[in-house]
């Protein structure tokens, strides 16, 4: 996927400077919060290769580099959000 479709799907754009994290270089990765427990993290731009972003939910163990993928859960979430208990 690339950068524009996830800054158009909502994700943040976090930046960390090479003193927070102790590296040669500043960097950047996408961030969405769900919710609390749910935080899909992009990789970092210092990995990126041909454009091509990688999500992860890191507690699922999961990895999707397909937009659309991205988007379905945003979604789901959205909707179940919306179903009382």
């Amino acid at each position: 996927m690339k950068q524009q479709e996830l800054t158009e799907a909502g994700f943040d754009k976090v930046i960390v400077t090479k003193e927070e994290s102790g590296d040669q270089n500043d960097y950047y990765y996408y961030s969405y919060e769900i919710n609390s427990d749910v935080i899909l993290v992009s990789n970092e731009s210092d990995e990126i290769n041909n454009n091509q972003w990688k999500v992860y939910e890191h507690s699922w163990g999961v990895a999707m580099t397909d937009i659309e993928d991205v988007i379905l859960i945003i979604d789901l979430f959205k909707k179940w959000s919306k179903i009382p208990l």
